[in-house]
């Protein structure tokens, strides 16, 4: 029997400031909108069921809702077209400031489209966070 390959994004970032700061910069349109390249026209409503819709060009335009919102705890986005359906954020303090544990998962609508998928995003999440810390470290 073939193995199946598990489709997950897991992540873990250290960002240089608190996690009320990192989970706000998540919620704030315009600096995603800057930060999440190639992306495109980037609205989110900063709260839970707050809509969340933007254009990827690889992938078509994108819809969901914010799930859970609990400030510098844990965020979650449940897409429901040509995205990974679960995308969580949870925020721990620590000496360095915030880590941030990404997990992305849900793939199962984009099987097909690239072999490599996963990587893509996790690639992708990498970039990402590096632009947001750029603009939120102190």
């Amino acid at each position: 029997m073939a193995e199946r390959r598990q489709f997950v994004v897991e992540r873990s970032y250290v960002v240089n400031t608190t996690p009320e700061v990192v989970f706000d910069a998540l919620g704030d349109e315009v600096l995603l909108g800057s930060c999440l390249n190639p992306l495109e026209r980037v609205r989110i409503a900063p709260q839970a069921g707050g809509r969340i819709g933007f254009r990827d060009p690889d992938l078509g335009v994108v819809i969901g809702r914010v799930g859970e919102y609990v400030r510098g705890v844990r965020l979650t986005w449940r897409m429901v077209q040509n995205w990974p359906s679960v995308l969580s954020f949870d925020f721990v303090a620590d000496t360095s400031g915030c880590r941030v544990d990404v997990i992305q998962s849900g793939f199962g609508a984009l099987r097909g489209v690239r072999d490599d998928i996963d990587q893509v995003f996790s690639d992708r999440w990498d970039e990402w966070m590096d632009a947001i810390k750029t603009r939120v470290e102190d």
